[in-house]
């Protein structure tokens, strides 16, 4: 079993990206690691095809990516909360996210008692909740950037909630409180700052707001939550040997439940695919929206008891799965296709669905 990752694909999308953005910089994401592709392969690749500024959401993932020789600039896309993480991320390089005036505070501690000087984004919370100053809270921002002298304030970010809704009241209104922050602390004097806010979504679908950068992940795998416009297309899939193959009478289940049974004499092979890896599970079942929620159910009722949305390619040709997806395997109808034991099928598969320790062979 092995996770094919098509670093042709890759590159090609970065490509198609860079015509969509051509005057923001790409700031690669590689947080989770690699969105499933592998933190440092992903990161590696990215940096030699020009990305210069890579970014992740946790500290052991940039203190990986400097183990692992990385000498691209890293955005660290959550802040700091004590003495010691703030100074493994001076020690390694890294631009960190201030979201406080406390947090501001304790990296340039940090930066002051190591005699170094620490670089960060100022992250704003413009509706997502997460991290960030929140409106209102100019002085805080300003007073740090005035302050923390020990710290070099780079850039200014902020994160769309819901950039792959239909309607973009929602990203105006982000736009707006964001504008109104950074205009508010450049007039006090906090200037230069590079300024980002699309994610993978956002720059897709919204050119106008590309700023200085855009921190892309999904669009690099090809997978978004947004109408492919740009023309990316989805890159890696699972590829796994038959390891049995046997014939069912009609009126035989198949697998957990008796959610499923041959309706006449069928072929099935036997693959050790499963849930355990990943395979069975979506991205589909967590449900931003009322509609996302709906289609969601819809497809349950409509696919109940089988596997009709799940298939393979088999020898050129096509093979559903039958039955429910077990913990360790599943079983696909191999019925009029010429196939034997260790014969390879493929997968299309979400790669950040994947187990961490399957294989990931970058081809």
């Amino acid at each position: 079993m092995r996770y094919v990752v098509q670093k042709e694909l890759i590159a090609s999308n970065l490509n198609k990206m860079r015509r969509h953005c051509p005057t923001a910089e790409i700031i690669g994401v590689v947080k989770g690691n690699g969105y499933g592709l592998g933190l440092v392969p992903l990161a590696k690749l990215l940096c030699e095809n020009g990305v210069e500024t890579l970014a992740v959401s946790r500290l052991d993932e940039a203190v990986e990516l400097r183990s692992s020789g990385i000498t691209a600039s890293i955005l660290l896309l959550s802040p700091v909360f004590d003495e010691k993480s703030a100074k493994t991320a001076i020690e390694n390089k890294l631009i960190v996210t201030v979201d406080s005036l406390a947090t501001a505070k304790l990296l340039n501690d940090a930066a002051d008692a190591m005699q170094l000087a620490a670089t960060a984004h100022i992250m704003l919370d413009t509706g997502f909740a997460r991290f960030g100053f929140m409106p209102g809270e100019e002085a805080d921002i300003i007073e740090a950037y005035k302050k923390c002298t020990s710290v070099h304030f780079e850039g200014v970010y902020s994160h769309f909630y819901n950039a792959f809704s239909s309607s973009s009241e929602s990203v105006k209104l982000q736009i707006n409180r964001y504008n109104t922050m950074v205009s508010a602390i450049e007039a006090a004097g906090c200037l230069g700052l590079k300024k980002h806010i699309c994610s993978s979504a956002a720059a897709v679908k919204y050119p106008e707001y590309h700023f200085d950068a855009v921190r892309l992940g999904s669009a690099l795998l090809g997978r978004i939550a947004v109408p492919n416009t740009v023309g990316l297309e989805k890159v890696g899939f699972m590829e796994c040997e038959i390891i049995s193959i046997k014939n069912l009478p009609a009126g035989h289940f198949v697998c957990y439940g008796e959610a499923y049974k041959t309706t006449s004499e069928t072929k099935a092979a036997v693959v050790p695919l499963g849930v355990c890896d990943g395979y069975g599970l979506s991205k589909t079942e967590i449900a931003f929206t009322n509609g996302d929620k709906v289609n969601s159910l819809l497809r349950k009722v409509k696919h109940f008891g089988d596997n009709q949305m799940l298939s393979c390619v088999l020898n050129g040709k096509k093979a559903p799965v039958i039955g429910k997806v077990g913990l360790t395997d599943l079983v696909l109808d191999v019925t009029g296709i010429d196939c034997a034991v260790g014969d390879v099928a493929a997968f299309e598969f979400n790669p950040t669905l994947v187990n961490a320790n399957v294989l990931k062979d970058y081809v």
